[in-house]
Formats: structure tokens, sequence, C-alpha cells
């Protein structure tokens, strides 16, 4: 819907609220005049919100925007032997780890000034990555699970957040509650996420809590049921890496 057609919506909404409002009060007299107020300034009050909602995703998406401009700067080259090292050119970040710190703070800004946007909580699933990235595991697992409570759980956003939150688990090893996770998000066969790779990170969770029989049985999904899979190559080798292991033991 574009933006001619959605101020034609709430222009044909507010004018049929209107008209509702006036008919009643013809037919029932001056003692509903003020229930017909009231009507009017409802009317007022959602298109109001609704103005205020936009401006305020409008805002959310402009300091994302400036957050992902962070992550794709560049970065300075290191200097060469023996020689000082220059302040790095307006737009450049001297490291990775600058540049990374520098996204995170507006990532964090704009989800924390505008957590009920769209965009707000895409800044905060983009925080958590970064915060995976970086080893800084339980802050991911946190901003993971404010995610996938925003967004919700069916959601694109809500089950890749619900991907990231098992991953961090398992990194934690808190496996039970990682594997009971990605088993479900697996059976979601009409899902948005990839059961190829859900499948492949329920592997690697059992692989590291100890249930190497699993893991190799959920591998050798991969290469059964998704053939054509980029993990199957590689869900093979391990399947009979596996299995070898399994034989000298």
């Amino acid at each position: 819907m574009n933006k001619t057609e959605r101020e034609q919506l709430k222009h044909n909404e507010a004018a049929d609220a209107i008209v509702a409002a006036s008919s009643y009060l013809s037919r029932y007299g001056r003692t509903l005049g003020l229930a017909a107020v009231a009507v009017l300034l409802l009317v007022g009050s959602v298109a109001g919100y609704r103005a205020f909602k936009a401006r305020a995703e409008e805002r959310a998406q402009a300091q994302l925007a400036a957050a992902v401009e962070i992550l794709n700067a560049p970065v300075a080259q290191a200097p060469a032997p023996g020689l000082a090292p220059t302040p790095p050119a307006p737009g450049t970040y001297a490291t990775e780890a600058a540049r990374a710190d520098a996204a995170l703070k507006q990532l964090l800004a704009t989800a924390e000034g505008f957590g009920n946007t769209d965009a707000g909580i895409r800044a905060r699933y983009y925080a958590a990555s970064l915060h995976a990235e970086t080893g800084r595991v339980k802050e991911a697992a946190d901003l993971y699970t404010q995610v996938r409570d925003a967004a919700g759980a069916s959601t694109l956003l809500g089950r890749m957040a619900s991907l990231g939150l098992a991953s961090m688990q398992v990194r934690q090893k808190q496996f039970d509650p990682a594997i009971k996770a990605l088993q479900e998000l697996a059976q979601r066969r009409d899902g948005p996420l990839p059961v190829d790779a859900v499948l492949v990170q329920l592997a690697e969770a059992y692989q590291q809590a100890g249930r190497a029989a699993e893991a190799s049985q959920t591998l050798q999904r991969v290469v059964d049921e998704f053939p054509q899979s980029p993990y199957a190559a590689d869900a093979r080798q391990r399947v009979e890496a596996l299995q070898a292991t399994a034989k000298v033991s």
C-alpha cells in the first residue's frame, strides 16, 4: 500500500466514523450530544496516534540506517612496519572492534528509543548478533529473548531470534532448552527458516551435549532429506566422522 492509499484509508475511516456519529445523534436527539462529541474526540485521538506512530517509525528507520552505514564503513589499513600510525580518515574506523562498538552503540540507542517500532526491534536483533560475534554471550541471549517476545515467536524475525538464542544457550552449555527450541523450529517445514540449516545447528547442539548418536542421526537427515543443500556435503563428512568415532569407542 503506497502513501496515497494509506492517507485515503485514514480519511475514509475518519469520515465513516463522523457520519455514523452524526446519524446516531440526529436519531436520538440532544441527550446523546456528549456521546457524539466523545466519538469525534476518539476519532481524532486514533488519527493522532497513527500519525505519531508513523513519525516514530520514520525516525527509527533513520537511526537504523545510520547504524548500518557504520557497519559498512571502511576500516583503516594498518601502518607499514616502522611507520607511526596515522589518524583514520573521516568515516573510517581504526579497527574492526572500534567500528563494531560504534555500530552497537547506535543500534542500542535505536532499540531503546524506539523499542515498539519494527525498526527498533530489528535494531535489537542486530545488536544481539554483534554481541554474539564479539563473545558477549549473555548480552546476546538477553537481546535475542527480547526480540523473540517483541516480534512474536511465529514471525521470521522471532524465529531468527529463537535460533540465535539457542546458539547462545549451547555456548553457555544450556543444552536442554536449546535442543528443545531447535527441535520445534525444525518441525516447522512451512516456516520461513530453512530446515536444513536448523538441523545442522540442532546436530551441533546434540554433539556439544555429548549425544553423538542423535547428532549423527540429525546430520543424516540433512543428507537424505536435503541432498541439494549447501550443508549436505559437510553433513555427510561429519556423519562418517561420528560413526568412525563410535566404532573406535
